[in-house]
């Protein structure tokens, strides 16, 4: 494989994902990043490699940066999600998912790792 041929790589396992989980909003809203926040902070404490994008940057240009840094699996955090006690996931080239209550999501993502599925 050439040097170049490295770049063009995917990955496509949870576990083996450099950046496995990003948490996005859609703005900085402050009660969004109440939301999120203990989101981060759970995935963390159970050893899940997770970034947050909590900034005023638009909402399409975050997802974007996501999917260049191959980051496997989004939660993109609205209004709507937040009044839902859910979150709406997004899979690198998988698209978006659809909105899932919030600890159906990170008990999925604790368990996609643990048994290695993709």
């Amino acid at each position: 494989m050439k040097a170049t041929d490295k770049s063009r790589v995917l990955i496509t396992a949870l576990q083996l994902a450099p950046d496995q989980v990003r948490i996005i909003t859609l703005n900085d809203d402050e009660a969004l990043i109440n939301y999120a926040k203990p989101i981060v902070a759970e995935l963390r404490a159970n050893m899940v490699r997770v970034d947050a994008d909590f900034s005023a940057t638009p909402f399409k240009a975050k997802i974007s940066n996501a999917e260049q840094l191959r980051v496997h699996t989004m939660l993109v955090i609205g209004g709507r999600d937040m009044e839902a006690g859910a979150v709406s996931v997004r899979l690198h080239h998988g698209g978006p998912q659809g909105a899932k209550p919030k600890a159906e999501v990170i008990a999925d993502i604790l368990a996609s790792i643990k048994e290695r599925r993709t």
